[in-house]
């Protein structure tokens, strides 16, 4: 029973893997003892946490939460999605921003079927969905928005036309070659080691003060860009 609860390093903080099919509070249990016995290790450090191996009730996420509220042996920064919430959230805030797309007062709209392979180009003057990948060496421009239901290995360039709000560019895997949002444009380091991971969450780029930032979408984020 000592091993109900793992800690595990990662480059963005500690993973907490917590056992399947142990009850509940035998886990919590484990958790705390585990955290009294790295007291030491953990004094003084500020850490972002993510628990994965267990899908937890609302209540048991919220006892989690109140169990680190609480302790005084983490200085927890940021707390990540629990896993099934994760995933509910990203199918969630895909369609809804497909959904936005769609509405009449948004513009035109093109969607492309398929992989955009290395040497093709589309150019639209609106926004741009793409039901696949886009190879190393495929390229899109758009004077709105780019959405990629798959994965970016291109270059994708979005918010040519000045009269698109709040341009943004969307992947379900973000790994492009370059991605320019109005004037900006911006490349990944030469050096960068891009993980390849089975289970992904949606990014969304956006550009603020002249320079390009990427992250893990969320309602926040989409709100203020679809507004």
């Amino acid at each position: 029973m000592d091993n109900l609860v793992v800690f595990k390093g990662s480059v963005d903080g500690i993973t907490v893997v917590l056992d399947e099919i142990a009850p509940f509070e035998a886990v919590i249990n484990n958790f705390v003892e585990k955290l009294e016995s790295s007291k030491k290790f953990f004094s003084g450090a500020k850490v972002n946490m993510r628990f994965k191996g267990r899908k937890l009730s609302k209540e048991q996420q919220d006892e989690l939460m109140c169990l680190l509220a609480h302790q005084n042996i983490l200085n927890v920064a940021f707390i990540h999605d629990f896993e099934q919430n994760a995933s509910a959230k990203s199918d969630d805030q895909v369609k809804a921003i497909l959904e936005e797309m769609k509405k009449p007062n948004v513009s035109l709209t093109k969607y492309h079927y398929g992989i955009v392979r290395s040497g093709q180009h589309i150019d639209f003057r609106g926004s741009v969905v793409v039901i696949g990948d886009i190879n190393p060496g495929g390229v899109i421009t758009a004077d709105g928005n780019i959405i990629v239901m798959g994965t970016l290995n291109g270059k994708v360039h979005a918010g040519l036309d000045e009269q698109f709000k709040n341009p943004f560019i969307l992947a379900t895997n973000m790994h492009p070659m370059q991605i320019g949002i109005r004037n900006v444009i911006a490349q990944p380091p030469e050096d960068e080691v891009v993980s390849r991971n089975k289970i992904h969450m949606p990014q969304i780029a956006y550009v603020n003060n002249d320079q390009i930032y990427v992250e893990e979408i969320d309602f926040k984020t989409l709100n203020h860009m679809i507004e």
